[in-house]
């Protein structure tokens, strides 16, 4: 288990961190596929955003601290303000 802000992140919270960060990878292609959004490469843009759906998933950026601090939010409903 994993602790941020001195708190215990639930296995819980971390799936649906993983969730929330893989369903934004998916919304920024879709961004791009409505128009709203313009890339100038879509074929690596698209690639590059599976991919780190793919890895958020299987937790692969777990450790990092923006993904520990949504992952307390989530948990806590607290926002922590790492600078001061």
């Amino acid at each position: 288990m994993t602790k941020f802000n001195g708190v215990q992140l639930t296995e819980e919270s971390i799936q649906k961190t993983r969730k929330w960060f893989a369903d934004n990878a998916i919304a920024c292609i879709e961004e791009v596929k409505s128009g709203k959004v313009y890339v100038n490469d879509c074929e690596s843009y698209f690639a590059w955003r599976e991919k780190e759906a793919k890895e958020y998933m299987e937790g692969k950026h777990d450790h990092t601290v923006t993904f520990l601090q949504c992952a307390y939010f989530i948990q806590t409903e607290e926002c922590v303000a790492l600078l001061p």
